[in-house]
């Protein structure tokens, strides 16, 4: 689970990028930023039932002239793969994510292995740059350079926070 000084920096990190609206699905391994992102003013948190919904809500921020970020366990981006590809490549809609990375080396559940080995695969057909973060110091650099290559680039990017990250 993610340190609570972690989930600090992220937030802090959003707030310098100015991400405006945060939308995530829950998961374990991010859960102390959770409840940190709900109880914050400075963000408008939406919560979605599957990530296909929360990358087009959080397509429809960018839209509407807020930087979003949606956050989700790594498994979500072969649930969100038809809208990542259609925001994404017919619309040139970013969407910045941000992940854990579940089934990293040392994952400690057997059924958590398959999100590390489909996650790059996923990633790199879909065209998506990213950056899996491996230790703390590196997380507010990702998440700036991420955002800052989602708006200028058009195209979507993700932060994945490895296992050395939130064991």
């Amino acid at each position: 689970m993610i340190s609570m000084e972690d989930a600090n920096q992220i937030m802090d990190a959003l707030e310098e990028a100015h991400v405006k609206v945060v939308v995530f699905l829950p998961e374990s391994r991010l859960k102390p930023l959770y409840s940190m992102l709900l109880n914050d003013s400075r963000f408008e948190v939406i919560t979605v039932p599957n990530e296909s919904t929360g990358v087009c809500i959080a397509a429809g921020a960018w839209i509407g002239g807020k930087r979003s970020v949606m956050i989700m366990e790594n498994s979500g981006v072969r649930v969100a793969c038809e809208a990542l590809a259609r925001i994404g490549l017919e619309r040139q809609i970013p969407i910045f994510i941000m992940m854990a990375y579940r089934g990293d080396f040392g994952e400690e559940n057997w059924w958590g292995v398959n999100h590390g080995i489909t996650m790059e695969p996923v990633l790199h057909a879909l065209r998506i740059p990213y950056q899996v973060v491996r230790h703390s110091e590196d997380l507010k650099p990702a998440i700036h350079n991420a955002v800052l290559h989602a708006e200028t680039s058009m195209y979507h990017t993700a932060v994945i926070v490895g296992r050395s990250v939130i064991s």
